[in-house]
């Protein structure tokens, strides 16, 4: 046998079609080895197998009787096989001048009859063989016999095709899916090729999660249909199209194919509305263009980073870019934050409460200290709440962090009690943690626990949690006022500040935001901020002013009337220790 065979007229085509199921290669699929095991059983020969005929091996998707997973083409039976697409047979292999001097044949297992049913697709490419194996010398196989190994090829061809649909097709759409991109990526790399990676982001995932919930996943079927047919109208009948996500597309552009005619004409296509049979739908689409060969594919999270850049695109409104690897660095933090924090919550000497006190305006006592979180990693050092509170905003890990603040300060406040240091606590609570009854649950239970008078605690929200979910926000806010504990509107001016909302709200406080002390001098400030305590006032508000940093603000806050006042002018946030230290420092 010649080593090195000559290979089928469609070798291309054929290889093309070989790569799709290499991502199979190392899947254990037990109907295939069922099927391998009734051929030796049917035919009483020790050896079978499904043969893949790759560009320089063949491999086995199911074996019986043969100990390896792969031999070298050259070496392989098979290689003449698929050369044809019907029976193939060697009788007598020592006396076959192709196979005589084969080491499968002067050696271990030493083979003597070989005979093949070449798999075919259905466009007629054959991709490998069923193939039995015999070392003793056979008969040819009869009429019936190479009907029977025919109709079993029939069938593993079958489940080669479910196990590529399972594999690489995106079941509702219809389009090639994630793993399918990333095996053809990997192809491209290994042949040296570069492309150009495009990522479209058709619908922000809160968008979609919403119309889930609100219309039902047969719309949202219809939805994305539409959005597959408009995107396959718009590119070449020739270029993919996969789905990566449950609302983002994909496909890959030759490396000298300028992406930026097809995006601009992807953008201009959307501003219409996706129609479906019910509901036109408004889409924001982003998209983004990622470089890629071998290095990318092997050194970076390629995928990760293309589709980063369509979300960021589309929340910005920028309507397509090139990925920018600077931005990188910035997602790779986030996911490490977010992974140390996890632990942060559950584990010890990371978190911890500093606090920093609010003032009467007028006495200058202090009238409470506001709880402040501090995260101190062992290997990142410290990390700023403004970096990972929002992250945390976005993940499960909002409610268990608020609690832990919560209990962390009620025992600070019972600490404090029994040293004889009467103290009200403010901290803070997010959004996530009013849209549930467990907080105020669990919150009636830890002043139980600790034994608190409900008045010597203090929670603040922002405007922003009203927007979610209002009326089970001002529920919750109730439950928690009707307990005793008080109220606080943080951060106001800088979000709806919708009267309306707050003047039916369950609050007793309202602290303006401290971005308003740093343009005091403008009168226009100046006026906006004297209308803010007004009004409050009027609707029975206590006042506090953020971020007073200079005896100029604080006159003039006392001027205006607010009540209480918070800052650096005062003090800056300080360990639980320290205190007692600075509160008979001032007497």
């Amino acid at each position: 046998m010649s080593m090195h065979p000559e290979p089928p007229i469609n070798e291309a085509e054929r290889l093309a079609r070989v790569r799709e199921l290499r991502a199979l290669e190392e899947t254990a699929d037990h109907v295939l080895d069922h099927i391998v095991h009734m051929t030796t059983q049917c035919f009483d020969v020790p050896m079978a197998m499904v043969s893949i005929v790759d560009e320089h091996r063949q491999w086995f998707l199911a074996r019986v009787g043969v100990t390896v997973a792969e031999t070298p083409r050259e070496r392989s039976f098979c290689s003449e096989a698929i050369k044809g697409t019907t029976l193939f047979e060697v009788i007598d292999a020592d006396r076959d001048e192709r196979f005589e001097s084969h080491p499968m044949v002067v050696g271990p297992p030493g083979i003597r009859f070989y005979a093949a049913m070449p798999l075919t697709t259905s466009d007629g490419l054959v991709l490998g063989s069923l193939c039995i194996i015999d070392t003793q010398r056979r008969p040819p196989l009869t009429l019936r016999q190479a009907s029977a190994l025919a109709m079993l090829a029939k069938l593993v061809m079958i489940r080669i095709v479910n196990l590529r649909t399972q594999n690489y097709v995106d079941q509702p759409s219809g389009l090639l899916n994630r793993s399918r991109l990333e095996q053809d990526a990997r192809i491209l790399a290994t042949a040296g090729k570069r492309a150009r990676l495009v990522v479209i982001d058709a619908l922000a995932p809160s968008y979609y999660d919403e119309v889930v919930r609100g219309i039902g996943l047969e719309f949202v079927g219809d939805l994305i249909l539409s959005i597959t047919v408009r995107l396959q109208g718009l590119l070449p009948p020739d270029l993919a199209l996969y789905r990566v996500s449950p609302t983002r597309f994909a496909f890959l552009l030759p490396d000298e194919t300028d992406p930026a005619p097809l995006c601009e004409d992807i953008l201009a296509s959307f501003e219409t509305p996706v129609g479906t049979e019910r509901i036109p739908v408004h889409t924001q689409v982003g998209i983004g263009v990622l470089p890629i060969g071998p290095q990318e594919i092997i050194e970076t999270d390629w995928l990760r980073a293309a589709i980063a850049t369509a979300d960021e695109t589309r929340e910005r409104g920028h309507g397509w870019r090139y990925h920018d690897p600077s931005r990188d660095h910035i997602q790779l933090r986030a996911v490490q934050v977010l992974n140390s924090l996890c632990e942060a919550v559950y584990g010890q000497d990371q978190l911890h409460l500093h606090y920093q006190p609010r003032i009467d305006l007028h006495t200058g006592a202090c009238t409470s200290v506001e709880a402040l979180l501090r995260w101190q990693h062992p290997t990142l050092g410290t990390i700023s709440p403004g970096e990972f509170i929002p992250l945390a905003e976005k993940t499960a890990l909002m409610r268990p962090l608020s609690l832990w603040v919560m209990e962390q300060a009620m025992r600070q406040v019972a600490d404090w009690e029994a040293a004889g240091l009467h103290l009200r606590v403010a901290m803070n609570v997010s959004a996530i943690d009013l849209d549930s009854p467990q907080f105020a649950e669990r919150m009636h239970t830890l002043l139980d626990r600790f034994g608190l008078d409900p008045r010597c605690f203090e929670l603040e929200f922002t405007e922003s949690a009203l927007m979610r979910h209002p009326e089970l926000v001002r529920t919750q806010l109730q439950r928690i006022r009707d307990a005793g504990v008080e109220v606080s509107i943080d951060d106001f001016g800088t979000g709806y500040s919708n009267w309306t909302y707050l003047r039916a709200l369950p609050a007793d406080t309202v602290k303006l935001d401290q971005s308003f002390m740093r343009d005091l001098s403008q009168p226009r400030e100046q006026r906006l901020v004297r209308t803010i305590i007004d009004l409050s006032r009027e609707l029975g508000y206590r006042v506090v002013a953020e971020g007073i940093e200079t005896p100029d603000v604080l006159e003039q806050m006392r001027a205006w009337g607010c009540h209480e006042g918070q800052g650096y002018l005062f003090a800056r946030p300080m360990p639980p220790a320290a205190v007692p230290q600075w509160l008979n420092a001032r007497g």
